[in-house]
């Protein structure tokens, strides 16, 4: 098949691309300029964000569309103030939503009420926005996608062996392309003490502390290499720098329009249950 009919026939089905990656890595600022790269390659991007509010005027999106769409979905709904308000009604339903929102629980239960909200809270809109897209007719990114919620949880959990994570790996739903974002390690420890310095008590309030986010790079590079050992394919990228930025956007786009993704189903009702004795 031709490099132009491939292009066309990509266009014309859903595509889920997932960032994965440490805190600080530049997931977020990476999702921007690879759907303005995208869109002016003539396909239909919509961006799923989950940044803190911080971070929402300090990156530069050249692309009106990906603006409108970066707004919806979790974006808004995951700002610190939606936060605050939409978990009391779901602390005080203590419902058990989904099959799957329920197994992920099981298998990774917070330690405190407080996380274990959060965490129902953002599977919540997380599995529904995943869902659409799995049957949309655009390219989808996620900023912060299952992925990263399986690390958060497993941080939160505690002690959590590599037999736990890897049903967890098992049990989420995959994505047509996996971009893992690499970091040196002090480079991340100098942005989150950077960013941390930034917040306010109440925006500190909704994040993990600075020892946290600092156990979560371990967790992250640990899943990673978890994923290579079981043949998942993933994209291994750097935006630290403008320069590198352009690099790692030029590569994806490039897979993308060469057909080099995942072509399993990434719908949930495609994965496995499995619930947790208790």
């Amino acid at each position: 098949m031709s490099l132009m009919k491939r292009i066309i026939a990509h266009k014309l089905r859903p595509m889920i691309i997932e960032l994965f990656g440490p805190p600080a890595a530049g997931k977020t600022t990476l999702a921007h300029a690879l759907a303005t790269a995208l869109e002016k390659s003539g396909f239909d991007v919509q961006v799923i964000a989950s940044s803190r509010p911080a971070e929402r005027g300090s990156v530069q999106v050249q692309s009106n569309r990906a603006l409108s769409w970066c707004r919806t979905a979790l974006g808004a709904p995951l700002s610190r103030a939606a936060k605050l308000l939409s978990a009391a009604p779901a602390l005080l339903a203590a419902t058990r939503s989904d099959e799957f929102t329920a197994s992920l629980m099981d298998l990774l239960p917070a330690r405190t009420i407080w996380w274990s909200v959060r965490f129902r809270r953002f599977l919540f809109l997380l599995s529904r926005s995943w869902k659409k897209a799995s049957t949309s007719d655009r390219v989808v990114i996620f900023d912060q996608g299952f992925m990263t919620l399986l690390c958060s949880m497993a941080l939160r959990a505690g002690s959590v062996d590599r037999s736990v994570i890897a049903r967890g790996l098992a049990l989420i739903p995959r994505p047509h392309l996996l971009v893992c974002l690499d970091a040196p390690t002090e480079t991340l420890q100098a942005r989150l003490r950077a960013r941390l310095g930034r917040q306010g008590r109440i925006e500190r309030w909704f994040e993990f502390d600075l020892q946290t986010s600092l156990q979560q790079i371990g967790m992250t590079s640990d899943v990673s290499h978890m994923l290579q050992q079981q043949g998942g394919h993933m994209m291994h990228v750097s935006s630290l720098n403008h320069r590198l930025l352009e690099i790692a956007v030029d590569r994806i786009v490039r897979e993308i329009k060469l057909g080099r993704i995942n072509s399993a189903d990434p719908s949930l009702a495609q994965r496995r249950i499995v619930r947790v004795a208790k």
